[in-house]
């Protein structure tokens, strides 16, 4: 499965941009900006040309842009205790562009909003469609209904499960402010990670493909996958910023056949040696079906790997390629694990890393030969 040679030059994966092109005049505050894929979106507003200023408790990762104004707070802290700690000077400062990616209480969404509102222009919030209500079609667009909700909370807490806090926050974005541009995405993939150096949240198909040799791989009937790419969706926030585009819209890539996403990964990393395409119903005999075992695969429900994503493309949504996406992946792995340590499908103190080890599948690929 050779293919052409692909060079590839990522960033690290905690590496900072200050170079930015002419500033645009405008001010961006960055609730967050340190963790998640908040730098990714700081350097993206930084390339616009945008003056950022992050908000955050300058506990994580403080090394990360300390040449950028920072606002101390802490939203966890009840009856806006938190928000109080800002300065007069900030606090009559006009931003042109707010964006959250907040995913515990929405009372800290909602007393964002409460307390400046009048000095926003335009508010960006990371959601997920996870807040749709249900699953049970393929090609779900962006005014299908969504969870029900309970009571919105009168403190802080995380009471509730990660769909309802998020659908919970786009509710209290919706009453509390009207210049909103919500992004709902899917499954986002980036070079970085949530917890970037916990073994139990790598990308799998990236790295067992750069480990070369022979690989397993599930043939199922009818196998597709979607994903978002954080880049292209950190690009089209600042497009929507640029453009005043404001509403819901899901961010992901097109659906895509999983025999394609194995071409390009073939292609990025030229490997492996060989491909055994194995049935679905052998390795479900042999227990590798769940997708905690197999990544990218789920059976049900109907319209999980299938969100329309038309109304974002119409709107200015470009995805890279997806071989430039996974080339990050990788490159980003390399830069946390240099030493390639990382052992799939076993078990690290209470952490079980996900999907299934070498040793496993080579053992699954001796019986599907001798079977056949």
């Amino acid at each position: 499965m050779a293919a052409a040679s692909v060079v590839v030059q990522p960033m690290g994966i905690f590496e900072t941009s200050s170079t930015s092109k002419e500033k645009n005049g405008k001010k961006a505050l960055m609730l967050g900006g340190r963790g998640f894929i908040g730098p990714t979106i700081v350097n993206a507003l930084l390339a616009a040309g945008y003056e950022v200023t992050l908000l955050n408790r300058g506990m994580t990762n403080p090394e990360l842009f300390s040449e950028l104004p920072l606002i101390v707070c802490d939203r966890e802290k009840e009856n806006k205790q938190g928000l109080k700690a800002i300065s007069k000077k900030d606090r009559e400062t006009y931003w042109d562009v707010v964006v959250d990616t907040w995913q515990k209480s929405s009372k800290a969404v909602a007393d964002f909003l409460e307390e400046f509102k009048s000095n926003i222009g335009h508010y960006h919030y990371i959601s997920s469609i996870s807040v749709y209500d249900k699953w049970d079609k393929k090609y779900i667009i962006e005014n299908e209904p969504l969870n029900p909700l309970p009571a919105a909370p009168t403190t802080i807490g995380e009471e509730f499960r990660y769909a309802i806090r998020k659908t919970l926050a786009e509710e209290a974005i919706r009453k509390h402010f009207d210049r909103y541009t919500i992004y709902r995405s899917s499954g986002m993939k980036d070079y970085r990670t949530t917890h970037p150096n916990d073994p139990s949240s790598q990308p799998y198909w990236p790295v067992r493909f750069n480990r070369g040799g022979e690989i397993l791989v599930p043939k199922i009937k009818d196998h597709y996958i979607q994903f978002t790419d954080v880049q292209s969706l950190v690009r089209f926030v600042v497009h929507c910023a640029e453009n005043k585009t404001y509403g819901a819209f899901n961010v992901a890539h097109p659906t895509m056949a999983f025999k394609d996403y194995i071409s390009c990964l073939a292609y990025v990393t030229q490997r492996p040696d060989k491909l055994h395409w194995i049935d679905g119903s052998f390795l479900e005999k042999e227990g590798l079906l769940p997708y905690k075992i197999v990544p990218f695969w789920r059976e049900q429900p109907v319209g999980f790997y299938y969100f329309n994503v038309q109304k974002a493309l119409l709107a200015g949504l470009v995805n890279r390629p997806v071989t430039d996406m996974l080339a990050d992946q990788l490159a980003g792995y390399k830069s946390r694990f240099p030493k390639d340590d990382v052992r799939f499908g076993i078990t690290v103190g209470d952490t079980t890393i996900k999907y299934f080890s070498m040793e496993k599948e080579k053992e699954v690929i001796r019986k599907w030969i001798a079977r056949t």
